[in-house]
């Protein structure tokens, strides 16, 4: 399945164009580091065995880290991103992921163009909504 299409389909493209006009390193070091992290969750998707799964999620661990290193350095300027963040996070790796790593790939995009899609577009609305 072509990954521009998956990645639709798991309602995860990241597209924030409403943050398109925010200027400013830290926006867009978070948009890229969370564009990262993304791709690595499709790919995710499409592999199966535990090597290649093992390299997706530490890719995504250290795509995240760098959100998370962001936030934590920036706290009060990304108060409300950190929390829909964290929660998005939290939902990706105890949920998505492992449902990802038993096979259980409709459950895992389920999830994913459920509740993390609506957080997706939280976060792109509150890094929008910095450059206002």
């Amino acid at each position: 399945m072509n990954k521009l299409l998956l990645a639709g389909i798991l309602g995860l493209g990241l597209s924030f164009s409403a943050s398109a006009a925010l200027a400013g390193p830290v926006a867009e070091s978070v948009k890229a580091a969370m564009g990262e992290a993304r791709e690595n969750l499709v790919a995710l998707l499409g592999t199966t065995d535990k090597d290649g799964q093992a390299k997706r999620v530490e890719a995504i661990k250290t795509a995240s880290a760098k959100v998370d290193a962001a936030v934590a350095k920036h706290g009060d300027a990304l108060k409300a991103f950190g929390a829909v963040w964290s929660e998005f996070k939290t939902t990706r790796d105890t949920q998505i992921i492992p449902l990802i790593k038993e096979g259980k790939v409709v459950e895992a995009k389920a999830l994913a163009t459920g509740v993390q899609a609506e957080r997706v577009k939280k976060m792109g609305e509150i890094l929008g909504s910095m450059a206002q």
